[in-house]
């Protein structure tokens, strides 16, 4: 028995982690020529170092650096909030780390055998007989069931299921600045319109975004006129942040929109399965993107030894049912959630911002304990 897997980052490595352990074979497949390269950073909560453990990846041993502080604040450095992760730590086992994609990506890879990636650009996707084909550039391959997981604008979901890719209000920068201290620490601070997050990687690395409602670059003619907006802005905040873009190389920085899609897409159909952004792309308003394809990985595994499809390939479809029922509710309240998160957090009038600053300030302690649980993947709000 061998399955094919669609993509090889963060989702399609986690499919190829759960396949693995769950003993069975797989080919993995990308469009890149460089898969494990590229990308900026990604935030790894508990629940993403949870489910990497799971998945067969020493995250203890991966000499990530831990982040021991975080807050949110508002644009005179004032604390809204404070992240308790001395709590998170005992509760769930571990603090959050900000990584590199590429090097999240090489553990994995190396964490399952360092598999050979297969470059090829997939097509039409079609299932048949107890087989799935799919056709690529490179021929037709066939194989017992298929994991798709190329991303948001992955070509072969389109073959079999209509999504709806929505855009957002606001545009976003990354990057990661060198030689700057922040402790181990991450931090949000909200404006008006504008948002500016960073977070330690250690030796001296920081990684950091920046958000601007689109109405605060209109007119905007060119990249560069509207990085001098973002400066502008940032020249508002807390002096950290200036010191941050300044100490990133501008070539290293990467601008883009920000979509989502609409949740309700099927994660399982037959013998393929979705996984991470092709099944349910969120806003990064949590940097919970990848910890959910991570999740996904997880889960994929559990039910595919859960329903022994090593020894009884015929239990494939059940497994990938029990696998979209695990993972659908969470998945399509995350993408709620994250959305309705961004559209607060970017609120551009005085008034209104004045008043959500104020608001959670109060408010966000209270309950706070029962939320991260939840968004953890526990059941308490559930």
């Amino acid at each position: 028995m061998k399955l094919g897997i669609v993509g090889a980052g963060v989702a399609g490595l986690a499919a190829a982690l759960a396949c693995a352990r769950a003993g069975i074979a797989y080919e993995l497949l990308d469009r890149a020529a460089q898969p494990l390269a590229g990308g900026v950073a990604l935030t790894l909560w508990p629940n993403a170092l949870r489910a990497l453990r799971d998945l067969g990846v020493d995250v203890r041993g991966a000499g990530w650096a831990a982040i021991e502080e975080g807050d949110i604040a508002d644009m005179r450095g004032r604390a809204l909030y404070r992240l308790p992760l001395s709590w998170m730590e005992a509760r769930f086992g571990f603090l959050p780390v900000c990584v590199r994609r590429a090097d999240l990506l090489r553990q994995m890879h190396s964490a399952v055998g360092s598999p050979r990636i297969e470059r090829c650009e997939v097509g039409r996707v079609a299932a048949a007989g107890g087989r799935v084909e799919v056709a690529t550039d490179a021929g037709l391959r066939s194989y017992d069931g298929l994991l798709l997981a190329d991303g948001i604008r992955g070509t072969a979901r389109h073959s079999l299921v209509q999504a709806r890719t929505r855009p957002t209000h606001y545009v976003a920068w990354r990057g990661i600045a060198h030689g700057v201290d922040v402790g181990r620490r991450m931090r949000e601070i909200w404006g008006r319109g504008f948002r500016f997050g960073y977070a330690a990687m250690g030796a001296g690395d920081v990684y950091w975004f920046a958000t601007v409602n689109r109405s605060r670059l209109t007119p905007v003619g060119n990249a560069a006129e509207a990085w001098r907006i973002l400066a502008a802005l940032a020249a508002e905040g807390p002096p950290e942040v200036e010191r941050i873009m300044a100490a990133t190389p501008m070539q290293a920085v990467y601008a883009h929109a920000i979509h989502d899609l609409a949740p309700g897409l099927p994660l399982a159909m037959g013998r393929i399965a979705l996984l991470g952004d092709t099944a349910h792309a969120i806003t990064p308003n949590l940097g919970f993107g990848g910890g959910l394809a991570l999740e996904d990985g997880a889960a994929l595994m559990r039910a595919l030894v859960a329903h022994r499809v090593a020894e009884e390939p015929g239990a494939l479809a059940a497994a990938f049912r029990a696998y979209a029922e695990v993972r659908r509710r969470r998945v399509a309240r995350m993408a709620q959630v994250t959305r309705w998160l961004g559209d607060v957090m970017q609120w551009e009038g005085k008034a209104a911002a004045c008043a959500r600053d104020t608001l959670f300030r109060w408010t966000a302690p209270l309950g706070d304990r029962l939320v991260w649980t939840w968004m953890m993947g526990g059941t308490e709000l559930i």
